[in-house]
This record gives structure tokens, C-alpha cells and sequence, in this order.
């Protein structure tokens, strides 16, 4: 076995431990169903580096995102011995992580620092200055996808998708669209009406881009579907408003969803009573859904909020004398924490983040 082949092998072990330990639901070839309580939110793998999000997509292009699929390729390979086709799988990760790979982390940090430091260029990244960062490369992220499943949907090639392209694993004369449960073709329906913004009854990049990342939506329609999706969700006795019974009974589940009180700095949860009186407006003692708008947010993070709590990991973690300001050399000193994503394996094993994304990405 040449020494070149053995690399590929260790690349390849290396990327499938990866997607053993991976547990995103971006990876997940079928759906999963779930009860009503779960939440719609999840915990994205939030990119740094925009050369990442390139290694990604490339390695998606050739099914190395697949597990089964990468694996059944390697074993095959393998049994036969046939190392010939072994660069044409795995090629693509020994470009950024081979002996002479282009993800050098303290150049990829040194070629960045400029791009971040403009508002003003003073030698030193301020807390905006690398959200807008981390928040614009997941804003990216999430079109990238969108676009992926646009063509993977759009079976007349229009450019747009109907809500039969995309229930179309469902044959039509199975199709109940009286069915408003969760996951189910009425609730789809709902949802795709709210994402249809001029009315044409099909969604096209940007409509579909809300269609999928609802919490990350600014459409006023969706947004309320996630207000009366989460009212639905918290009442109780299905009376369609919160008793202040029901929302303080949920109140620890209803403000911990923040990431924000997910980090390893101590937070106090506020009073419930005082909150459940700032939220409601009419002063009947209930919470309807628009009343719950202040905490939309919180009750449905998405990437963006995940971007903005990233970026003040990185900051608390990296601003080594605490001024506000990342110089490189403070970069440089935790520079693996901007590569946490491709350098440690997370395994994550709670059901609520194989959630509404698991249906959204069939």
C-alpha cells in the first residue's frame, strides 16, 4: 500500500468518525416523527471560516456527508482492494487537511483578520464586528442549503417548488389534507401558505429559505405560525390561551431554550411573575399567541441566534485582557476555538434537535 493511499485511509477513518459522532439533523436520511412538545429550534454547527462551509459543500457534492453511503464505499474498497478510486472520494479533504492541506488555521486567521476589522480598522475586532461576521456566514449557510433543496424538489426545473414537489414522497391519492397534525400534509400545507408570499402556490429561493429555517423567517405570517404553533404547544387545557398556571409551569423550559442560558456562564431566569404581566398586554390574566412575540426569539432560536452566541463564546474565550477587542495574536492563541466545528467531535444525544428540520430536510 503506498504511502499516498494510506493517507486517504486516515482521512477516511477520520471523516467517518466525524459522521459517527455527528448526530446533526442535516444529516439525516429519513425523517423522524416526534410528539407535539418538541421544539422547533436546533443546535447548528456554526462556521467560522467560509472555507469550511467550501470543504463542506465539495465533500456533500461527492456523498462524503452521507455516512452509510461513505462507508459502504470505503468497505467496498477494502474487500476488493482496489485503491484506484480512493482520491476521487477522499481527494478533496487531504487539499485542506493533508500534510500540505490549505486549512492552516494561523494563516486561514491572519488572511481573515482584515475582512473582520473595517468598522473602524483599528487592529482590533469588536464584539459587532465579529457577529455581523459569524451571523453573515450563516446567513450564507442556510441559502446554501436552501438552494440545495431546491434542486432537489423542483422536479419541472421552474426555478420554484410546489407543495406537491415537495410532499412528493407521498403518493397523491394518500395525500389527507384535512390532517393538521404535526409533520402531517394539512400542517404542511399551513406552513406553505404562510412561506407563499405572493400567492403564486409555489415558493421560490426566497420563499423556500423561509419555508425550511422558519425561526430565522421575517415573514409576519410565519412568525405568527411559530407564535400559535408554541401557544398550541404550552396550553394545557387547550382553551387556546396560557393561564398563568400553564406558562409558569413551562417557564424553565420556555426561557432555557435560549442559548444564551445554555453556556457555562451563570444566568438568572427572570421572575415569571413579572414577566407573564410585561407580556400581558391586555390585562385578562392569559398570554395569546401574539402576545408571546417579545419571546419569539427565545422560544425558536435559529442560526442567526446561535451565530450571536457563538460570537460571544469566541470573544469571552479569545479576549485573553478583556477590553472588547480581538487583536490576531489573541486569535491566534485560541485559534482552534474558531475551528471548533471541524476539530471536535460533538455527540449530541437529546431528541428535541432531531426536530422539525429532521421533515423540513426529507
Amino acid at each position: 500500500m503506498s504511502r499516498r493511499v494510506a493517507l486517504y485511509l486516515l482521512l477516511a477513518v477520520a471523516v467517518l468518525l466525524l459522521l459517527s459522532h455527528s448526530q446533526s439533523p442535516r444529516q439525516a436520511s429519513t425523517p423522524r416523527h416526534h410528539q407535539r412538545n418538541r421544539r422547533l429550534a436546533y443546535h447548528p454547527h456554526i462556521v467560522f471560516d467560509p472555507l469550511v462551509t467550501e470543504l463542506e459543500h465539495r465533500a456533500e457534492e461527492r456523498g462524503l456527508l452521507d455516512f452509510e453511503a461513505f462507508k459502504h464505499k470505503m468497505d467496498t474498497m477494502w474487500e476488493k482492494k482496489d485503491w484506484s478510486k480512493m482520491a476521487d472520494e477522499v481527494g478533496v479533504l487531504e487539499e485542506y487537511f493533508g500534510e500540505e492541506g490549505r486549512l492552516n488555521l494561523t494563516e486561514r486567521l491572519t488572511y481573515l483578520f482584515p475582512l473582520l476589522d473595517r468598522f473602524p480598522q483599528d487592529g482590533g475586532i469588536s464584539f459587532h464586528e465579529l457577529q455581523v461576521w459569524v451571523q453573515r456566514q450563516a446567513i450564507d449557510r442556510l441559502f446554501r442549503q436552501t438552494e440545495r433543496r431546491l434542486k432537489i424538489h423542483d422536479a419541472d426545473g421552474d426555478g420554484a417548488v410546489s407543495l406537491l414537489e415537495f410532499l412528493s414522497y407521498a403518493p397523491d391519492e394518500k395525500i389527507d389534507w384535512s390532517n393538521m397534525e404535526n409533520g402531517k400534509p394539512g400542517w404542511w400545507k399551513e406552513q406553505f401558505s404562510n412561506a407563499d408570499l405572493d400567492g403564486n402556490g409555489s415558493l421560490n429561493s426566497s420563499e423556500l429559505n423561509n419555508f425550511l429555517h422558519p425561526e430565522d423567517s421575517l415573514n409576519p405570517k410565519v412568525m405568527r405560525w411559530l407564535l400559535q404553533e408554541k401557544l398550541r404547544e404550552l396550553d394545557e387545557d387547550k382553551d387556546g390561551k396560557l393561564s398563568f398556571k400553564e406558562f409558569n409551569d413551562k417557564s424553565d423550559t420556555i426561557y432555557r431554550t435560549f442559548p444564551e442560558y445554555e453556556d457555562h456562564i451563570q444566568h438568572q431566569l427572570p421572575n415569571v411573575k413579572e414577566e407573564f404581566k410585561k407580556l400581558d398586554i391586555n390585562k385578562d390574566n392569559y398570554l395569546r399567541a401574539e402576545e408571546l412575540r417579545p419571546l419569539l426569539r427565545q422560544l425558536y432560536p435559529g442560526e442567526l441566534s446561535h451565530s450571536t452566541h457563538f460570537a460571544k463564546y469566541l470573544m469571552d474565550k479569545a479576549d485573553e485582557n478583556k477590553d472588547g477587542k480581538l487583536t490576531l495574536e489573541e486569535m491566534l492563541q485560541q485559534q482552534y476555538a474558531f475551528y471548533s466545528t471541524v476539530y471536535e467531535e460533538q455527540y449530541i444525544d437529546d431528541d428535541d434537535y432531531y426536530d422539525f428540520h429532521d421533515e423540513l430536510r426529507r
